[in-house]
């Protein structure tokens, strides 16, 4: 727990923003191999069927925006706290909200449309992944596998920002990810200004 130190350096005039940028660069490194070895071994594993980079980039879009919300977190909470409220927002937003039977349901247009495209993370990394699928396997379901396939269809095509299925996700995660880091600067500037020695 480095807080106590921070704000004791941001007290006596630590530039906060070039303190925030050398830790994202530092964190991003990490983020970075990690997606890479975890992209890599599920690829061999699955065998997907699409190229390799195809593949990785949902992945790497997906930690870019994941990361966002640990940082705007963690400036938020105490650091205690930090992992748990993550672990329950990160499985709210993406297991429950990014769920493609539920995403039929709320993504109808309107205020709810809207929340959901703005936190889901799995609401544009599933979509990267699917449309990369769609386009390049050419898949020709059966059964209750067709019922799926067109529920899925309906949900990841149904809005593109004139970018096409998976530029428009792929957008999407870059500035849900990048919102989030202005968040966490904000948090890590404005919050707990009076325990700042």
């Amino acid at each position: 727990n480095d807080q106590p130190v921070f704000w004791r350096e941001s007290a006596s005039g630590i530039n906060v923003l070039a303190y925030f940028e050398s830790r994202l660069l530092v964190n991003s490194m990490d983020v970075i191999i990690q997606t890479f070895l975890f992209a890599a071994v599920y690829y061999i594993i699955r065998q997907p069927g699409v190229q390799f980079w195809y593949f990785l980039l949902p992945f790497g879009c997906t930690a870019y925006a994941a990361s966002g919300w640990g940082y705007l977190i963690s400036t938020l909470v105490p650091p205690r706290h930090g992992p748990f409220i993550v672990s329950l927002v990160i499985f709210i937003i993406c297991g429950l909200l990014g769920n493609p039977s539920t995403l039929s349901h709320f993504l109808v247009g309107g205020a709810m449309e809207v929340f959901i495209s703005a936190v889901s993370i799995t609401r544009w990394s599933v979509q990267m992944s699917f449309s990369e699928s769609v386009d390049t396997l050419h898949p020709h379901p059966v059964g209750v596998n067709q019922y799926l396939y067109s529920m899925e269809k309906n949900v990841f095509f149904k809005r593109d920002w004139g970018l096409g299925s998976w530029w428009t996700a792929a957008v999407a995660l870059m500035i849900m990810g990048s919102l989030l880091r202005v968040g966490s600067f904000l948090g890590l500037k404005f919050m707990n200004r009076d325990k700042q020695a």
